[in-house]
């Protein structure tokens, strides 16, 4: 770590909020000691972390009861003895691990109304529900912060926030959570969003490797300039994967786009989860989730399934991996069915009338017991969808100089993980960091500080905004044709800002001049527009996708003139920035970037 460097921060620390699908956190440190970043520990029962449980529990009137391993417990004291007014836990709201709700699609955008299911599948719009979690962090942090021993009160004017999000995600998600943040109290301009694999290398590059989780992690990577490395941060919900090459200034230059998936650590539970439904059926595992006589088991059941998946595997293929299996489950079986006996001959028997009959899997003591092969392939899927993706990044996209795998993230330190990887890219160095699942969380910490770390980004997706050019039969399609003041134009035509693929700085901006349409409209309105193709020609071409609009309030004497607006997106950082000027009075205009958008063929702006 470099102590010569200098954070350059104009506030008195800085606090990154890692919100994950499976754990959430924060992280802080001062400005005066930036390298020594400072945790919060969370308990819940025998359980302490660094991070806490990703779940939110609302009063029935939608305000915030509690977050975390707290929000897990008052829930199942809820379902046992029901509240102080005698309303059960079914009348509160309770999400868990549901962000990834925000994860878009080329067909499926998170826009505000976006809404999200809790645990008893009521919905809510996700807004709020974010706005909850990032709330009790922030205020979390500065109840921590007034009892600490600085001498003085520290308040949310004295902070510069880092916000991670992964990669993968569009700048609508990534609108959405600043958006979120901001109704959390945390003021726009004292919020960065981190890209959660950037936060992981900036960890990476600064941090002291005095530990590692393998001796070979230790000698095998030497940071120094021109190096190129690939960083995977593999969390809960997603596998984020960038490649960076450090520069002779001690910036990373980003080589290829940002790429991914939903290979995380929850598909792990989803696997398991209908392994069990081929046991027990839906029937008994939807009664073991909704019943209120057995929340309490439900969610103990599932927090020893997540310890269970974090535990080191070095098992022979001879051995036997044990799962407790509840009481309750074998209870409710009893109910259902015709089936006696002790749990043991109850499961058994399920076993036996299961597909699984002939995997050698068999209960005693009440465990599941299961052939160590068995339980791998429940980990199998979101590996080899992991291991097929960069087995194709490595032949198409990258150079053969690219021979470091740094591994971040929480299921980044499960065996099975490092193992696959290392059968598949044995050529490749493979380095997991000590805590390995604080890395994006210390990282983000390291961002506020730095943010000038990272020098060049690569394009994710094509960009344009939406014109109405003069119609040019040479080039333009008959069915775009309209007629507007007595002029031929052109709808929907595609205006290229920035390729897909393209290298760009911080701060890299595209401008261009445009007029209202129509005399007296009193806003200028431009849709924008990403794609993954190379070349577009109209924004309703396939794959085009719709992220926004910008909107330019006119002023009354510019509502009749023939006002020339320079409109301009930024581009190179975590977030796209707009801004908009009227070039005959050098006045800047007020730009909005919004999530809804209005209807994509109304015209009202020209190029």
């Amino acid at each position: 770590m470099s102590e010569e460097r200098k954070s350059s921060s104009s506030r008195l620390l800085v606090a990154a909020i890692d919100f994950g699908t499976t754990y959430s956190g924060y992280a802080y440190s001062f400005k005066s000691n930036w390298a020594k970043v400072l945790m919060n520990k969370w308990e819940g029962g025998q359980l302490a972390s660094y991070k806490a449980p990703t779940a939110l529990l609302l009063n029935p009137d939608k305000t915030l009861n509690s977050f975390g391993y707290e929000a897990e417990k008052t829930y199942s004291d809820i379902a046992t003895d029901k509240d102080e007014e005698g309303r059960t836990c079914k009348e509160y709201y309770y999400f868990y691990r549901f962000k990834m709700i925000l994860k878009t699609t080329m067909t499926q955008r998170v826009h505000r109304k976006s809404m999200c299911k809790d645990e008893n599948e009521r919905e809510m719009e996700a807004m709020p529900i974010f706005t909850h979690c990032i709330k009790y962090l922030k205020d979390h942090l500065l109840g921590v912060l007034s009892n600490s021993t600085l001498g003085g009160k520290v308040e949310v004017k004295d902070i510069d926030f880092v916000l991670t999000v992964p990669a993968i995600w569009d700048d609508t998600a990534k609108m959405f959570m600043r958006e979120a943040a901001v109704k959390a109290g945390i003021p726009d301009h004292q919020l960065q969003i981190a890209l959660e694999p950037e936060a992981a290398s900036i960890y990476c590059q600064l941090m002291h490797f005095d530990a590692a989780k393998t001796e070979k992690a230790l000698g095998n990577w030497t940071r120094g300039p021109g190096i190129k490395y690939m960083v995977i941060d593999i969390g809960g919900g997603t596998a984020d994967i960038t490649v960076h090459q450090l520069q002779d200034n001690g910036t990373l230059a980003e080589l290829v786009p940002a790429s991914g998936g939903k290979w995380g650590g929850t598909r792990v539970d989803d696997a398991y989860r209908n392994f069990l439904k081929d046991i027990f059926g839906d029937g008994v595992l939807k009664t073991f989730k909704d019943d209120l006589d057995y929340i309490v088991d439900y969610v103990e059941f599932w927090q020893g399934f997540e310890v269970k998946k974090r535990e080191q595997i070095t098992a022979k293929e001879t051995d036997k991996v044990h799962l407790r299996i509840p009481l309750a489950l074998t209870e409710i079986v009893k109910e259902k069915t015709e089936l006696t006996g002790v749990a043991d001959t109850i499961m058994n028997a399920l076993i036996k009338k299961s597909k699984h009959n002939s995997n050698g899997i068999y209960s005693s003591g009440g465990k599941l017991v299961l052939p160590i092969d068995f339980y791998k392939n429940l980990f199998n899927p979101p590996i080899e969808e992991l291991v097929m993706h960069l087995s194709k990044m490595f032949k198409n996209d990258l150079e053969s100089d690219v021979d470091v795998i740094l591994m971040v993230g929480g299921f980044s330190e499960c065996d099975l993980v490092i193992n696959k990887l290392e059968r598949h890219f044995g050529n490749k160095r493979l380095v997991v960091p000590y805590e390995a699942g604080l890395a994006v969380l210390k990282g983000a910490v390291f961002f506020g500080h730095h943010k000038d770390l990272i020098s060049r980004r690569v394009a994710r997706y094509t960009y344009g905004i939406q014109t109405w050019p003069k119609f040019d039969k040479s080039i333009h399609s008959p069915q775009k044709k309209q007629l507007i003041n007595r002029e031929e134009r052109c709808k929907d035509v595609f205006l290229k800002f920035v390729s897909i693929g393209e290298p760009i700085e911080p701060g890299f901006k595209k401008s261009f001049f445009f007029r209202t349409l129509r005399q007296g409209d009193k806003l200028l309105e431009c849709g924008v527009f990403i794609t993954n193709q190379k070349d577009p020609k109209y924004v309703d071409d396939k794959e085009c996708v719709k992220i926004g609009t910008l909107t330019v309030p006119l002023m009354n004497s510019e509502l009749w003139a023939n006002t020339e607006i320079e409109e301009s997106i930024i581009f190179g950082e975590t977030e796209i920035r707009v801004t908009a000027y009227n070039t005959n009075t050098g006045q800047k205009h007020e730009v909005t970037f919004d999530l809804l958008s209005p209807n994509l063929n109304m015209p009202n702006s020209s190029s």
